[in-house]
Formats: structure tokens, C-alpha cells, sequence
């Protein structure tokens, strides 16, 4: 296995879990997935089932030391969260960043709660349907007995990343990527948000907030030696770490973050973000997010438009243009539009399955533009190129289609799987084999997709797309458009 294995990650995924084990030159040497599924409950709201996701990663970690590895690295899907006991045993599913029940909690939040969540932009995004801050307040409302337990330390209620380690060493962390995302935890200065806390009323039982390379621990002897959120980890794989570079991954959701160099919360939809703290030591960013990317593929291909990735590419190079899939399965942040559901438009007798599925890329594309100039607007223009990972990125069609809707170049690295790899790096980092310096370059691209559309044009439809989500935006709770009706 080339130089040997020695660097093994688990990426724990929104809808899988993945091993990549690595040598000493950071080639991939093995790679394995695993789909862990959703579990939908009769309120329609998306669970995915905690001590499943716990067994499978103790399983990868067992491979990888088999294979060789002499450390160990986590990615963690972010803002989903759950509760579990002092022995590790889950006492709810986990509760995704997809589902949707915080509306009921902002919606029975007091009077004077409300008013500042109008006033401040911050409060605003922390006080939203899908806040982990939120969520862990319906947990408590919803799970008898829990606060108590949770204010004794008989029992744990946090995000994906803590869950996981806990259940792999027993220690209570949460890295800063993962901890600044959750409402509670400032990403200035890590300290907590006690606004908060007093407005959702939460009991003050958090982990300790680590660096991203940290000593947490070790598995039947393998050293975990990095914990990372894994869209964070992304740009550490592409070395998006100097102001102004820009990444995006399209996997179940398509994710951009932009490194802003200092905290910068500007409101708009974006989130800020911490991209990597080492040393006590940030790096941050600004993200803006289309959150079912993934998941409407998978949806097209389920519903007959095309059986095999091969053929959703073929049929889409074929297709002309003129039918946009609008991809709000789960509303969007950017801008805000919680309600919204997915439309397509365009429709006439001539559309087949080809302009359907092309009609997704254009979707995702113009969405993704109109995310990163709310980020030019705001935080300042990014550097070219615009590095793509994920599943989805393996589509020429929607990269060359996404060149043409944001007017970058689109840079595909030769190994998609970028949050893997952003681990593999911080463990080479941790074990003194680079420097972090190095982790700031970019790898050699795999192809590169040069816009084609002319500025003018490429100014028109988005210009007609931004109007159109204005208009749908409007009339976002209508139950037409919601499907309520």
C-alpha cells in the first residue's frame, strides 16, 4: 500500500460515513463508505439513528488500525444535535440539520424574545428554526427528565462531533469549527453566548471547546489526533485559507465559504464561521448554503428520470436550457426563506427528462452565484478560482455550468473527497510532516472549467433569477407554494 498506511479518517456524513485511510505522502490508500439513512417520523421531521452511526464508525476505526494507521482524524457533519447518557447510550435519534422542528420553538418563543431576535441580525440567525441553539431547546421541552439528568452530569445534550468522540474515548469536546456553529458558543473569543442561554433557557453544560489538533484521546490504542467540522475541513483540503479564497463542496447539500481572514458577521443569510483554529489560533469565514443538492439528485433519480450518474450526465449535455429546478426542498437561509419548497419552471410538452435534470444544475448554480455575490457585497470579492468537491461535483455539466452562473473558474481537485483529505493534512500537521504553511496550498486541479457565458448575459440571468426569488420569496407561506395546501 505505497509508502504504508498511517493517517486514517472517518467523515461522519449527513447520509454516510466514510473511511479514508492515507500514507505517509497523503496518497489515499483505502477508502470505504457506508450509508447511514434518515428515519422519517410521523412528523415528517429527519432523524438519523445515533447508536447505528456510533457502531459504524467503531468499525472503521477497528479497520483502520487494522490496516495500519497510527492516527486517527474525525469529521463531523454540523448542527445536528442529540442526547445521550454518562455510558454513552443515545437517549433521542439525532436530530438533523435538515428537519425543521425549531420553527416550533421560535414560534413559542416570549414576547420580549422575539422582539430582540428582530432587532439584532446576530440573535436572528441564532434564534432560527434551524439553530442547534434551538433545537436543544425542543430536546429538553420534548424529552422528560432530561434537563435534570443533563444538570446532575447523568446525561449529555450537544452536537454530532462531541457524540461521536464521546462514544469513541469518553471525553466531552467539541472543536471550535463545530462549537462556533451552534449558537452558544462565540466565535470570537469560544467563551459562551449567555443571552442565549437566558432566552432559551438551556442549562449551562457544555464540553470543553478544543483546538482542531488536540490530544482527545485514543481508541483500543489508536491516537484520535483532529476534530473538525467537515465543510471546515474542505478548505483546509483545498487550502482556502487566505482572505478572499473561496471553496464550495456538493454533497447532500452545495456549501461556498469564503476565508474572510477576521470574524466577520455580516448578516444576509451568511454564517460565520471559524475554517480552522490551531494554537488558539482562527482562521474565519463566511458561508452561505442550498441545503438538499444531494438529496434532489438522489430524489430525480428515485422518481425514474435516470437510473445510473452516468446517464443523469448524459441526458443533461443533451438538454437545452430554459427549465430551472428551484432547489428549496428545505427552504433556504440565503436569503431567507424558510417556508419555501421546490418548484420547476419552464414546463411545456417539448421538456424531457434531460432539460429536468439540467434544469437542477442551472438551479444550483444560479443559487450558488446569488450566494456569492451576497458574499462580494458583504465581505468582499473572491479570488479565482472557486474550488469543487462533493458527489456532485463530478457532473462536467453542472462545474461548466456553475463557471458560466458565478463567472469564476471552477477548479476540480483530483481527489473529490475533500473533507478526507483536509483531515489527512491537520494529521500530517500533528505528526510534523508539514508545516502550516503548507496547508494553505492549494493541490494541483484535476480540470478546470473557464466561464463562457459573456458578462452581460451572465449579469441578465441573474439579475432575472434574484427578481424570481423575490416574487416566490413573497409569497413563501402561501400553501400553494409551501405545498400545505
Amino acid at each position: 500500500m505505497g509508502g504504508g498506511a498511517r493517517y486514517a479518517v472517518v467523515d461522519v456524513g449527513t447520509t454516510g460515513v466514510k473511511l479514508a485511510v492515507y500514507d505517509e505522502g497523503l496518497s489515499r490508500v483505502y477508502y470505504e463508505r457506508v450509508r447511514v439513512g434518515f428515519e422519517r417520523t410521523v412528523g415528517g421531521y429527519v432523524e438519523q439513528n445515533a447508536a447505528k452511526l456510533a457502531e459504524v464508525v467503531k468499525g472503521f476505526a477497528r479497520k483502520a488500525k487494522g490496516l495500519g494507521a497510527r492516527k486517527l482524524g474525525l469529521c463531523t457533519y454540523r448542527a445536528s444535535v442529540l442526547a445521550w447518557s454518562k455510558d454513552g447510550v443515545p437517549l433521542t435519534n439525532i436530530i438533523t440539520w435538515i428537519d425543521g422542528r425549531g420553527r416550533e420553538v421560535v414560534e413559542k418563543l416570549p414576547g420580549y424574545a422575539r422582539f430582540l431576535r428582530n432587532i439584532s441580525g446576530a440573535l436572528s440567525q441564532i434564534l432560527s428554526p434551524d439553530s442547534p441553539a434551538v433545537l436543544m431547546r425542543w430536546i429538553f421541552d420534548h424529552v422528560e427528565g432530561l434537563r435534570e439528568r443533563v444538570e446532575r452530569g447523568d446525561a449529555y445534550l450537544w452536537t454530532v462531533d462531541s457524540y461521536v468522540l464521546y462514544t469513541l474515548t469518553g471525553k466531552f469536546y467539541s472543536d471550535a469549527t463545530n462549537a462556533a456553529l451552534t449558537g452558544l458558543i462565540h466565535p470570537r473569543n469560544l467563551e459562551e453566548i449567555d443571552v442565549v442561554f437566558s432566552l432559551l433557557k438551556l442549562p449551562r453544560r457544555v464540553p470543553e471547546v478544543v483546538d482542531n489538533v488536540v490530544d482527545a484521546g485514543s481508541f483500543e490504542g489508536l491516537d484520535i489526533s483532529v476534530l473538525i467540522a467537515d465543510q471546515q475541513s474542505a478548505s483546509v483540503a483545498v487550502g482556502a485559507l487566505r482572505e478572499g479564497a473561496i471553496e464550495s463542496v456538493h454533497g447532500t447539500g452545495s456549501f461556498v465559504e469564503q476565508c474572510t481572514g477576521r470574524l466577520a458577521m455580516v448578516g444576509g443569510g451568511l454564517v460565520p464561521l471559524i475554517l480552522l483554529s490551531l494554537d488558539g489560533q482562527r482562521v474565519y469565514g463566511v458561508e452561505g448554503f442550498v441545503r438538499t443538492t444531494g438529496s434532489i439528485v438522489e430524489w430525480l433519480r428515485e422518481a425514474g428520470f435516470f437510473s445510473s450518474y452516468e446517464e443523469m450526465e448524459e441526458l443533461a449535455s443533451r438538454a437545452g436550457r430554459g427549465v430551472l429546478v428551484l432547489p428549496a426542498f428545505g427552504g433556504f437561509r440565503c436569503p431567507r426563506a424558510s417556508r419555501l419548497r421546490g418548484l420547476i419552471t419552464g414546463l411545456h410538452p417539448g421538456v424531457g427528462r434531460g432539460e429536468v435534470v439540467a434544469g437542477l444544475a442551472w438551479g444550483v448554480a444560479l443559487h450558488i452565484a446569488y450566494i456569492i455575490r451576497e458574499i462580494r457585497r458583504r465581505v468582499g470579492a473572491p479570488r479565482s478560482p472557486l474550488w469543487a468537491s462533493g458527489g456532485y461535483s463530478q457532473s462536467d455539466y453542472f462545474l461548466q455550468v456553475l463557471a458560466d452562473a458565478t463567472g469564476l473558474k471552477v477548479a476540480r481537485p483530483v481527489d473529490v473527497e475533500s473533507s478526507c483529505r483536509g483531515v489527512a493534512k491537520l494529521l500530517a500537521l500533528a505528526d510534523g510532516r508539514i508545516s502550516r504553511k503548507e496547508l494553505e496550498e492549494p493541490p494541483p486541479p484535476g480540470k478546470v472549467f473557464e466561464p463562457r457565458l459573456s458578462g452581460e448575459e451572465r449579469e441578465r440571468l441573474l439579475e432575472s433569477y434574484s427578481e424570481f426569488l423575490e416574487v416566490v420569496r413573497k409569497w413563501e407561506k402561501n400553501p400553494i407554494l409551501s405545498g400545505s395546501f
